[in-house]
């Protein structure tokens, strides 16, 4: 396999595996606020997609003040359920001590808002790993749009095809086919069964990913 310059990670589902915290969360959103949700519709439709997406598909127009208050609040409460659980995806630490070692570029593209992007980097003390980091308020257009990881490679210095990017939503793993990066599907969010067809490459953690990028 080519060796890529360039290595992009989204967040959720990747960095942490936290899938079941962010939708308990949703869950109660749900309750509180009256409309339906359930599992195949968060993973489908909510999993990889920026909150003010979210809240306009759920509520139709809002106001940004409004969009703003409805994702602090949200998150806030995702935040409390996972505070005291959190941890790094299983050999992601190693994989990113590698990459430093290396001298490879590293970034972080996500959908997730700035206080969720602080509150993980943060607890976990994984900034420094990062040269670039991308969050859903510095992007127009969420996923499957592919303008995230654009930025990310631009923002690296590299072109796309020297990228990986490690994803585990279906509208992620779009976003960086749209954007001409390679990409690899995390088996966090969706079986390997869901993902083979969307990938390059699968794994379900980064002690394979290690030995599938040969590194």
């Amino acid at each position: 396999m080519q060796k890529f310059h360039g290595y992009i990670f989204d967040m959720d589902g990747v960095v942490v595996d936290n899938h079941k915290y962010h939708f308990k969360a949703w869950m109660e959103f749900a309750a509180k606020y009256n409309f339906h949700l359930n599992d195949e519709i968060y993973r489908e439709k909510f999993n990889g997609k920026t909150n003010r997406d979210l809240f306009k598909m759920i509520f139709g127009d809002l106001t940004e003040e409004k969009i703003q208050s409805l994702s602090f609040e949200k998150e806030l409460r995702y935040q409390d359920i996972y505070k005291s659980e959190i941890m790094a995806h299983s050999g992601l630490i190693d994989f990113l001590k590698q990459l430093q070692s290396m001298g490879a570029k590293v970034a972080l593209g996500t959908s997730a808002p700035t206080m969720n992007v602080d509150f993980t980097l943060d607890h976990l003390g994984l900034r420094d790993f990062f040269h670039v980091i991308i969050d859903g308020p510095q992007v127009t257009q969420g996923k499957p749009h592919p303008e995230v990881y654009l930025k990310c490679v631009h923002e690296l210095g590299l072109s796309p095809e020297n990228c990986v990017v490690f994803e585990d939503s279906l509208a992620g793993l779009e976003a960086g086919k749209q954007a001409g990066c390679h990409i690899v599907g995390v088996t966090t969010s969706h079986s390997r069964e869901e993902l083979l067809s969307k990938t390059h490459d699968l794994i379900k953690d980064f002690f394979q990913a290690r030995d599938l990028l040969g590194i």
